[in-house]
């Protein structure tokens, strides 16, 4: 009995484990995929987050910005909007960038990063 229940609450620990934050407020080391954010959105709710990806306004047809004008940082995952009330993102459409910022839920349960820091990277 024990071991079948650990069979199968291993895996479960696992797999819980993989979709979630384990950064601290200012370890941004790990790099998440956009597309694990953006299918997984409340294991990174509240959590510190860096995405690498491309910057487009082109919205995906099921995905709504939460904020109306916001972007999208695209990799080969997937995309996440990103809301960034510090500047004109509009200056890095089409360029690759390290966004850093929380991991955000709209009402509606449409995944967004809540970016307190947008750079620009070197392709």
């Amino acid at each position: 009995m024990k071991s079948t229940l650990l069979k199968l609450t291993l895996p479960l620990l696992i797999g819980l484990s993989a979709v979630g934050c384990k950064t601290a407020n200012s370890d941004y080391t790990i790099t998440y995929p956009a597309g694990l954010i953006s299918n997984h959105p409340k294991g990174f709710l509240g959590c510190y987050v860096k995405v690498v990806g491309i910057l487009t306004d082109k919205r995906p047809q099921d995905l709504f910005p939460p904020y109306p004008g916001d972007l999208l940082v695209c990799d080969k995952s997937g995309c996440v909007y990103v809301h960034y009330d510090y500047g004109d993102l509009k200056k890095y459409l089409g360029k690759k960038v390290k966004v850093i910022g929380y991991g955000s839920v709209t009402t509606f349960n449409f995944p967004y990063i809540d970016a307190v820091k947008v750079e620009p990277l070197e392709e």
